[in-house]
């Protein structure tokens, strides 16, 4: 799909094909568990009587704990911004290497007229198996005309795997 000829963009890929073998070997994951799902809920404003409900345990809100919904360590990273306003959004991530133990990732940005991205570090390098890295994403850019989306990916690379986060802003 081509940004130019799709304003869409991020917003129409759907899922695609999947590569199989590729799917079961994905070098990079971005690790969530259930307490990290559950504080995305009440960032969202559900409150502990409703993840009660939902999860059908003692699981609750922590006061301590307060963030956006965007703080989840998920690979897709969507914000909605204020109208006619410049904007800066940052996205915090951790990915843990799942592929060959001693590896070096590269990221490289794709990003529509409208968004300037920045990764830092855009160089991640393991040296063991199940070893966890930082890493910030930074979406900026000017006023977004009412009923904008402004799309980009950030595609972790070693050569051989392709881990890809689409990215959305929004107004």
């Amino acid at each position: 799909m081509d940004v130019a000829r799709n304003p869409d963009a991020e917003l129409a890929y759907g899922a695609g094909q999947i590569d199989p073998v590729k799917a079961a070997h994905p070098g990079l994951v971005y690790d969530a568990g259930e307490a990290d799902f559950i504080q995305m809920l009440c960032n969202q404003g559900y409150n502990t009587t409703a993840i009660r409900l939902m999860t059908g345990n003692h699981s609750s809100c922590s006061a301590a704990k307060k963030g956006t919904v965007r703080d989840l360590n998920y690979p897709s990273m969507a914000a909605k911004v204020e109208p006619k306003k410049p904007f800066s959004v940052r996205f915090n991530r951790t990915v843990m290497n799942v592929g060959s133990a001693r590896s070096t990732y590269r990221a490289v940005v794709r990003a529509s007229h409208g968004a300037h991205v920045r990764v830092e570090p855009k160089i991640l390098t393991f040296h063991e198996l199940n070893q966890k890295h930082k890493f910030v994403v930074t979406v900026s850019g000017e006023a977004l005309p009412v009923g904008s989306v402004v799309s980009a990916s950030v595609v972790w690379s070693d050569g051989w795997h392709r881990v890809r986060s689409p990215i959305v802003v929004y107004m």
